[in-house]
């Protein structure tokens, strides 16, 4: 609970220009892009020259971030690097009440500077609720370093976001307002800056490796670090079928944002896309628009939504007559034999399926799906990961490299063969054929792994898989017989 009466005395001399510092610095390491204006599409980034397969088109530094609450026991608060040791730097106010640690002296500077240094003092801010009004201050205050009241160059969308009409959100404004005196017009900007970041930020995310035992490596896990806003990433469009990805941690730095190619050549002048999140390998038409229109405003009209795509990823249904078309959910009538399919027989099988995973016999569940799904239906895919774990961990290492490699199959349909998704799947299968020895094709995918790696960045953002999968590599070939 805010007593601003009582708070209102911790307040210096400091609070009154409530603008930071930030060196004068370009955000971009790496800015291949430009922007473009269009009637239709607002301003977007397109290629300022030819790119290929794997070319990186922009690394950037966020111009505001925030580190996940969840996360501040064991990173960084400023670059969210994760600390290991205990040789941890604290705020330099030794009456801090923050939850917040650094790597070094040089984080909890940079960390003082843009915006740390306005918060130390109320404690009573830093609570679960409170996160996105105080991340909207930071976006202030940051601003006003660039002769800004709003994140520079970004749009609102405040006509749909509604915050005025969120009354949660306009109370803590109003805690913030009243704790810093702030006057109606910079409210007014506060109120623009939260819905420039509901519509901007990026969500930073890290891969881990998950042990299922002290040996074997056989899953990973995306860990949701915190979020950020990048001022040159926010003008690439989205399309449901992108050509280029997102990645975060190049060069060993988790806030740092890479653009790289994944999807043939670019010209110059052509519009490089991303994903905001909705997949067409991955999620229906109607699901994606829904989620776009809701999240961020638009009425996707990219190839993926304006075309009728006969194979979506609803259609995971196999024809029990010509065993060849796809099938959506309760579709009339199958497009290559033209006849009906009989769908109680799918939804008991279905229901026998669910059955079978309760009891942990995921054998059954795979001989199941397989009479009902196409071969690179996704639950497939990742009942053959379920059943390379159970393997693994009972150090059967040639029949779970054998379901991996089934669920690398899946992976390369759905997503891609250079996909983050095909690389995790070809990570776990690189340590399964090393571990059980099938020198000659475990050498094969070692190599294989590190150049996708490589085309989607990585090896950069993930230096210790590469590094792993060299020493496997060198054991291989110099021990192993």
């Amino acid at each position: 609970m805010l007593q601003v009466d009582t708070l209102h005395k911790r307040l210096t001399p400091a609070h009154i220009g409530l603008s930071t510092w930030l060196p004068n610095q370009s955000f971009t390491t790496i800015c291949q892009v430009t922007i473009k204006d269009s009637l239709t599409e607002g301003k977007y980034q397109v290629a300022n020259k030819p790119f290929r397969q794997g070319d990186i088109v922009l690394k950037e530094e966020p111009f505001i971030r925030q580190l996940n609450k969840s996360q501040r026991k064991d990173h960084c608060y400023f670059c969210f690097r994760s600390l290991t040791t205990k040789s941890v730097v604290k705020c330099r106010v030794k009456t801090c009440k923050w939850e917040v640690i650094y790597c070094d002296r040089v984080c909890e500077g940079r960390g003082w500077l843009v915006g740390h240094a306005w918060l130390c003092r109320f404690p009573e801010l830093d609570v679960s609720d409170m996160q996105e009004v105080v991340f909207g201050f930071i976006g202030f205050v940051t601003s006003r370093c660039r002769g800004q009241n709003i994140l520079p160059g970004l749009v609102s969308n405040m006509e749909s976001n509604n915050i005025i009409q969120d009354m949660r959100t306009m109370e803590k404004i109003d805690k913030i307002a009243s704790l810093f005196y702030l006057s109606e017009d910079t409210i007014d900007s506060l109120i623009c800056i939260l819905s420039q970041i509901r519509c901007n930020s990026f969500a930073i995310k890290q891969a881990a490796s998950v042990a299922v035992d002290s040996s074997y490596v056989v899953s990973r896990e995306s860990i949701h670090l915190g979020q950020a806003v990048y001022l040159t990433a926010s003008r690439f469009n989205h399309d449901c079928d992108p050509t280029a990805l997102v990645i975060f941690g190049s060069d060993g730095n988790p806030c740092q944002l890479q653009v790289q190619v994944t999807k043939g050549a670019i010209v110059k002048g052509q519009s490089v896309t991303i994903s905001y999140g909705p997949l067409a390998t991955k999620h229906a038409k109607e699901e994606r628009k829904k989620k776009l229109k809701e999240d961020y405003f638009f009425n996707c009209q990219c190839s993926s939504c304006v075309g009728n795509r006969e194979e979506s990823p609803n259609s995971i249904y196999k024809c029990q007559i010509c065993k060849v078309s796809r099938l959506y959910r309760q579709q009339d009538k199958c497009r290559n034999c033209d006849q009906k399919p009989y769908w109680a027989y799918f939804l008991k099988t279905e229901a026998e399926i669910e059955m079978y995973k309760q009891q942990q016999d995921y054998l059954k569940v795979l001989q199941l799906q397989e009479n009902i799904y196409h071969d690179n239906a996704l639950s497939v895919g990742e009942t053959c990961d379920k059943l390379a774990q159970i393997y693994c961990v009972s150090g059967q290492m040639r029949l779970a490299a054998k379901y991996s490699k089934r669920s690398l199959e899946v992976a390369k349909a759905i997503y891609g063969k250079i996909s983050v998704e095909a690389a995790e799947e070809m990570m776990k299968l690189s340590t399964l054929l090393f571990n059980s020895m099938q020198k000659a094709e475990a050498i094969k995918q070692i190599n294989e792994t590190m150049i996708v790696y490589k085309i989607l960045g990585l090896s950069k953002s993930s230096p210790e898989d590469i590094e792993e999968l060299g020493d496997m590599k060198n054991h291989l070939i110099y021990i192993v017989r």
